[in-house]
């Protein structure tokens, strides 16, 4: 068994570059030229489709019949209990007949000038958020309700609970989207969707879907919610009644024998309509047997699938694309692809419940390309890296090939981590690795990736932290050009032009001590001398920190709102100290002030050239010049008599 010893933390900020050219370096190298031997070994993962719902039941069977026991599956971490209705209790909204409006009339629900979008990882590919705004109406999700405001009225138009779980929401000309993971045991996802074509929420219809929430993406009117479902839950697995061999061997006989009477219908996602005041509906399977396919490697016990809801046709359900039989570990959207990540499953690992693994995981990542009107998903290809990734900003496609940021455990350098960059690029069903960058940061673990166009930025955290510059112009023959030393770290990277990077992250001592959140500003327009310009102390902790949706940049008048934790030190004429607003100019941030608010403020988006923040409480607009406020919209909260409760 290898144990590994974990070192003080420490941000290091790697740059990557494809704007200059060198063939001087060799394919999956490190930053000091020595060959890296487990990137120039890793096999290359394949994946399979199935003929039929008969090779769909024989691959699991098998699979589960490889490591089943007396106690049912021993590597499977948990069980759920039975899948069943999240209970809905209150004045949830039922699914009524909506407004007779065309859903497809882009031009009539288009964004108004001046209006901010979700802060996404890449252009034309919307992100499940808890606030959306088209300029004139501001949809939010906070507590487990939703709400619409109208902006030019400064009214509180409707609100309804929704179910009790974690929500996010897209929002597409009239049409409003929202995805909510429910907390109870088998973490269902319900899809809700709304009619808002005058701002008021109208429920279209409610479907339930098997499985956990992974992500939601748009692409072109075309919403795409990718789920882990379970069917452990399914499976009557018994235990022995004590420790006897005679108990055991009987446990374990037994659940042989309910591996072998299992059905296909054990395995695949189900979903069902919901029917007026939370009624089911008839449960059916959510995907086809021929859309389901599975790795090379057995990457665990349930089901990683895709289903797609059509905004323009709000009343159709969901359809199940693609699925995996695996879990995944993050996904990344494209306007012309997914990718879905799995991990090899390493069953010595979890042997007597005690890690044995002598070699780093390595990640699988699968490749599906949109068509054209993005309905529909086709498999391509699959390919293998060393490690295990941070988030969906781990993964980049760009100019044919697909950039991946990993951290990985290198035992052939005497143990702890590693971190690099891995290029792929399709050849038939393989995605071959055409060179990578390894060496980054020994010990330490990737905390931030941003890659954009040809660079890319990746942060790890240690004492102090140099900031690597890369040349990766050539994908086979990376090379290092410039470093740069500073502490704390980044874990969001926002590049807003060729030569600036905006961060968000911890600020930090020479000696690693993390002393408050902070926003950074990177030149970096000379790659081969990188520069911290500027930074910014905001507060002890700042959601930004951790949900990149909670950043917003203005690029018309270079603004920066980020949220921050309550102070209710300061009291400001609308309530405690809730965000921090910048202001860059050039190599220059000031901080122009602070919004106040009675809760936390979420959210922060432009609408009609005014900044609008979102909160538990209410709704604020301020002017955008000065933070003057314009209007502030005070939501009831439930269970508390909000005004009452206001100084």
């Amino acid at each position: 068994m290898v144990k590994t010893k974990f070192p003080i933390p420490v941000a290091v900020v790697v740059l990557l570059l494809t704007g200059c050219s060198s063939n001087e370096s060799s394919p999956n190298s490190t930053l000091d030229g020595s060959k890296n031997p487990d990137s120039s070994k890793t096999e290359i993962s394949t994946y399979a489709g199935f003929d039929d719902c008969a090779a769909v039941l024989d691959w699991t069977k098998a699979e589960m019949l490889k490591r089943v026991g007396p106690y049912g599956l021993e590597t499977y971490p948990y069980m759920y209990e039975n899948w069943r209705s999240n209970g809905f209790e209150g004045d949830m909204a039922a699914p009524t007949e909506a407004p007779e409006t065309d859903s497809s009339s882009g031009a009539d629900f288009a964004p108004l000038p001046g209006t901010s979008t979700t802060n996404t990882q890449e252009t034309n590919v919307d992100e499940g958020d808890i606030v959306e705004t088209d300029g004139r109406f501001v949809y939010s999700i906070i507590d487990h309700r939703i709400r619409s405001v109208d902006l030019d009225n400064s009214e509180l138009l409707s609100e309804i609970d929704l179910p009790q779980g974690d929500s996010q929401m897209v929002l597409s000309g009239n049409q409003l989207l929202v995805a909510t993971m429910t907390w109870d045991s088998t973490a269902d996802t319900i899809i809700s969707n709304f009619d808002v074509s005058d701002g008021v929420l109208t429920l279209n219809r409610r479907d339930h879907l098997e499985g956990s929430l992974v992500s939601v993406r748009a692409v072109n009117g075309r919403v795409h919610v990718v789920m882990n479902s379970s069917f452990m839950h399914r499976v009557d697995f018994v235990s022995p009644r004590d420790g006897s061999e005679d108990s055991l061997d009987a446990a374990e006989k037994r659940n042989i024998e309910v591996v072998n009477a299992l059905a296909v219908e054990d395995f695949v996602p189900r979903t069902f309509e919901e029917g007026p005041k939370g009624t089911w509906g008839t449960k059916s399977t959510a995907i086809g047997c021929t859309n389901l396919g599975h790795p090379s490697s057995f990457s665990g016990w349930g089901v990683t699938w895709v289903a797609t809801i059509d905004l323009s046709s709000p009343a159709v359900a969901p359809i199940g694309t693609i699925g995996i039989l695996a879990q995944s570990t993050s996904t990344y959207t494209s306007t012309a692809s997914m990718y879905i990540s799995t991990t090899r499953w390493d069953d010595s690992v979890y042997k007597d419940f005690v890690s044995t693994r002598q070699e780093s995981p390595y990640t699988d990542i699968h490749a599906f390309s949109f068509s054209a009107d993005a309905s529909e998903l086709t498999y391509v290809a699959s390919g293998r890296v060393i490690g295990t990734l941070l988030n969906s900003y781990s993964m980049s496609e760009y100019d044919g090939a697909l950039r991946v940021a990993t951290t990985s455990f290198d035992y052939d350098f005497g143990g702890g981590q590693d971190n690099g960059v891995h290029i792929l690029k399709v050849d038939g069903s393989k995605l071959n690795e055409i060179g990578a960058v390894n060496g980054m940061g020994r010990g330490e673990t990737i905390q931030g990736v941003r890659f954009d166009g040809p660079r890319g930025y990746v942060v790890t955290f240690r004492q102090v932290d140099p900031l690597y510059v890369l040349d990766l112009s050539d994908p086979t023959s990376p090379e290092l050009v410039g470093e740069l030393k500073v502490p704390g770290y980044s874990t969001y990277l926002k590049p807003i032009d060729g030569d600036r990077v905006i961060t968000v992250g911890m600020s930090g001592t020479e000696t690693g001590q993390i002393t408050g959140a902070q926003v950074a500003v990177f030149d970096v327009s000379d790659p081969s001398n990188p520069v911290q310009v500027a930074t910014a102390e905001i507060a002890q902790w700042s959601e930004a920190t951790s949900d990149p949706h909670a950043f917003l940049w203005w690029p018309e008048t270079g603004q920066i709102v980020v949220p921050k934790e309550l102070v209710c030190e300061r009291f400001g004429g609308s309530g405690c100290e809730s965000a921090v607003v910048l202001k860059l100019e050039g190599s220059t941030l000031t901080e122009q002030g602070r919004l106040f608010q009675w809760f936390p403020i979420r959210r922060a988006v432009i609408a009609q050239n005014q900044l609008v923040t979102v909160s538990a409480g209410g709704t604020m607009v301020n002017q955008l010049s000065d933070l003057s406020e314009i209007t502030d919209i005070r939501f009831d909260i439930p269970g508390t008599d909000a005004e009452d409760n206001l100084p």
